[in-house]
């Protein structure tokens, strides 16, 4: 009578062993394990066994994918955007273990879609939003305020820092897009940051706000709160007494030595007081009532700004 042994060995496939023995080789040739040899020495005698074939292939068939990877976009994995990683198995001392995690690429997005949800924009073209240092020409006119800028960003603290930055300077010589460059920057360190075009929305506040609309409201409490507020083109609005006093004025209030708020302009600070000052309806005003009101709002601005210079050629004409 033959033994069990005997019996199972019948049911083995013709040429098993040399197949098996034709695929432990292919594996232990493979750069993938050889590399894992190297790095784990003393845990790899059992790496390429048929009892590990299963976790070894996964392994170097998603590494196989990723060093041929073409993007995010076109990942061949399973798991998109999974890498396979090799570490020590803590409850064996001779033993691995394969486990997936990101891949560089996976967080990079994902570090993208914070960013984005982290900058709240109203009326900026997504060309501004999502400008990078990276993407800013240094020129000697304005790689002073550049630096400065990323300074500013490289030594931002929340809730410890309260200077801001007012850039101003001719039409098309970059403000904006410095702006917008901060605004990512702090984005990306997890800071919220909303930007906003000045002209744009006093014009909707102004049309909006007298119906008590949640919409403005909300708005005009967020600009208060928010942790970053960038107002872009500050002196480009038409400003009336009551959009100057009842909504620029409590948004700085508010803000003021709290939180950071950073202004670009085409007016020097001397050039915005007079701005506030002339608002359209002034005549309507008290002169020294009007005076006392701006000086009010201007001290809720200058003390608290390093102002910088933006120079250069009008880029929108010039290129």
């Amino acid at each position: 009578m033959e033994s069990m042994g005997d019996e199972l060995k019948k049911l083995i496939p013709k040429g098993f062993a040399e197949f098996q023995a034709q695929a432990t080789k292919k594996l232990e040739e493979h750069p993938e394990v050889i590399r894992i040899k190297e790095n784990f020495p003393g845990r790899t005698d059992m790496l390429t066994h048929p009892t590990n074939y299963g976790s070894i292939s996964r392994h170097i068939a998603v590494s196989d994918n990723c060093k041929a990877c073409k993007g995010l976009s076109a990942c061949q994995n399973d798991h998109i955007g999974h890498c396979s990683v090799v570490e020590e198995n803590p409850k064996d001392d001779k033993g691995l273990i394969f486990r997936l995690q990101k891949c560089p690429l996976l967080l990079s997005y994902e570090k993208r879609q914070k960013v984005t949800e982290k900058i709240k924009s109203h009326f900026i073209p997504e060309h501004i939003v999502n400008a990078t240092f990276e993407d800013i020409e240094p020129d000697s006119h304005r790689v002073a305020a550049i630096t400065k800028c990323m300074e500013f960003c490289a030594n931002y603290k929340a809730g410890k820092s309260k200077r801001g930055i007012y850039l101003y300077g001719q039409f098309g010589v970059g403000k904006s897009q410095i702006a917008g460059a901060i605004a990512q920057e702090l984005a990306s360190q997890g800071v919220d940051v909303a930007m906003v075009y000045v002209p744009d929305f006093m014009a909707e506040a102004k049309d909006a706000i007298s119906s008590k609309t949640e919409t403005v409201l909300s708005k005009l409490e967020a600009l208060q709160n928010v942790t970053v507020l960038i107002l872009d083109d500050i002196g480009a609005e038409a400003l009336t007494i009551w959009t100057r006093d009842e909504i620029l004025g409590p948004i700085l209030q508010r803000r003021m030595e709290r939180l950071v708020t950073i202004y670009t302009s085409n007016l020097s600070m001397k050039e915005l007081k007079q701005h506030l000052l002339n608002v359209k309806d002034a005549k309507v005003m008290d002169p020294r009532q009007n005076e006392t009101k701006v000086e009010r709002i201007f001290e809720r601005i200058e003390p608290f700004v390093e102002v910088l210079h933006v120079g250069g050629k009008n880029r929108r004409r010039e290129g």
